[in-house]
C-alpha cells in the first residue's frame, strides 16, 4: 500500500469529463486556454497553458520519458503506455497531457459535478473511473460542498466576500442570497480565463451587479481590511515553500476586517510519506488508490507542490495573527478545510 500512496514531487491532479454539464457550464463552451496571456501564464503555478496544442507531439514525448523509466511499482510499462493513449482520447485527459494540471474552467466542472450522477458507456472507462471513483477527486468535491455549507452559515447582509484565487468562483456565486441583497462579491485570479469564467457565471446567477473582479496575484494583493470573509483554495497546495504560504496567509489575514473569517483548505500527507498521515484507508479502495497514483504521479506528472499536517497549518496560520483555528474533514481526511478567525 505504501508504494501506491507515497509521496512524489510529481504529484497528482484531478479532472472531469468533457461531455458532462455543471451550473455554469453551458454560459461558457468556448476553448477556455486560446485567450490566456503568456506574462500571466508565466506565473501561474497550479497549470501550464498552452492554446492549440500539437498532442501527437505531447504523447510522443511522454511516451519516450515512460519508455527510458520502464515498469513501475504495479504496473509494466505496456500498461502505462496504454493508459496514455485512452488519456488522449477524450478532451479533459488530452488538457491534462499538455498541461500537466487543471485551470479554472475543468475545476469548476470538477467540483460542481454530482458524484454517482454519470454512468458507464457514458464516456470512456477511463474518465468514469477518474471522474466517480478516485479518492482525490472525491476528497476535492466534498471540500467545495464543505466550503460552501461554511460560507452560507457564516453571511450576513452586509458583507464583503473575496475569493483568491476565485476561480470560476462558484464558492461564492452558488451561495443563496436571499436576505443578503446588500452582499459585496470580490474575486481575483492571475488568470485572465479565470475572471471571464466567473463573470458569465455571475451573469447566469444573477449576481452581476454585486461581484467586482481584480486581476492580480495572491501574493501581491493590496486588499487592506476589506473583507468579512475570504475563502481561497487552490494555491498553499501547489507552493513547497513554507515562507511563501506564511506570507500568503498574512496577504490573507490583511485583507480581512478585524473580526473577520478565512476558509480555506490544505492536502494532508499519504500514509506512504508520513506517519502523521490522518487518510482514512476505510474511504477508498487499493484499485482507486493505484490508478490514481499511475495516472497522475507516474504517467502525467502533474503540477503539485506540497502536503501539510494539521498542525503545521495551524502554526502557520497562528504565525500570522489568526486565531480560533478549526478543521472540517472530509470523510477520507485528504483534504480538509479550514476556518480561522482574525482577531477584533
Amino acid at each position: 500500500m505504501a508504494s501506491i500512496v507515497r509521496s512524489s514531487p510529481r504529484g497528482m491532479h484531478l479532472t472531469a469529463p468533457g461531455n458532462l454539464r455543471s451550473p455554469g457550464y453551458d454560459c461558457f463552451i468556448t476553448n477556455h486556454v486560446e485567450h490566456s496571456q503568456t506574462m500571466d501564464a508565466s506565473r501561474l503555478i497550479s497549470h501550464n497553458v498552452q492554446a492549440d496544442p500539437a498532442i501527437h507531439g505531447v504523447v510522443e514525448a511522454l511516451k519516450a520519458r515512460l519508455r527510458r523509466e520502464g515498469n513501475v511499482p504495479g504496473a509494466t510499462l505496456e500498461h502505462q503506455l496504454a493508459l496514455v493513449d485512452q488519456l488522449s482520447r477524450f478532451e479533459l485527459g488530452r488538457f491534462l497531457l499538455v498541461n500537466r494540471g487543471l485551470d479554472a474552467y475543468w475545476t469548476h466542472r470538477l467540483v460542481t459535478h454530482e458524484t454517482d450522477s454519470l454512468r458507464h458507456g457514458e464516456v470512456s472507462e477511463l474518465e468514469y473511473l477518474i471522474f466517480e471513483r478516485l479518492p482525490a477527486v472525491l476528497a476535492t468535491r466534498e471540500r467545495f460542498k464543505i466550503f460552501r455549507r461554511e460560507l452560507q452559515a457564516r453571511l450576513k447582509p452586509g458583507f464583503v466576500l473575496a475569493s483568491v484565487p476565485c476561480g470560476w468562483m462558484g464558492d461564492l456565486l452558488l451561495l443563496d442570497y436571499k436576505g443578503c441583497s446588500d452582499v459585496r462579491l470580490l474575486g481575483l485570479d492571475l488568470d485572465r480565463n479565470a475572471l471571464d469564467g466567473a463573470q458569465k457565471l455571475a451573469n447566469e446567477r444573477g449576481l452581476a451587479g454585486r461581484i467586482e473582479l481584480r486581476h492580480a496575484d495572491a501574493w501581491e494583493m493590496d486588499l487592506n481590511a476589506e473583507v468579512d470573509i475570504l475563502t481561497s483554495n487552490g494555491l498553499n497546495i501547489y507552493e513547497p515553500d513554507n515562507d511563501r504560504v506564511v506570507s500568503l496567509y498574512l496577504k490573507f489575514f490583511d485583507a480581512l476586517r478585524p473580526g473577520g473569517q478565512l476558509v480555506t483548505s490544505f492536502l494532508t500527507p499519504p500514509p506512504g510519506s508520513s506517519s502523521e498521515s490522518p487518510w482514512d484507508m476505510n474511504e477508498t479502495t487499493h484499485s482507486a488508490l493505484a490508478l490514481q497514483q499511475l495516472l497522475f504521479v507516474e504517467i502525467v506528472e502533474v503540477k503539485w507542490s506540497s502536503f501539510r499536517t494539521h498542525a503545521e497549518t495551524r502554526a502557520q496560520l497562528e504565525r500570522v495573527g489568526f486565531r480560533d483555528v478549526t478543521f472540517v474533514n472530509d470523510r477520507a481526511c485528504m483534504f480538509p478545510t479550514v476556518i480561522a478567525r482574525k482577531p477584533a
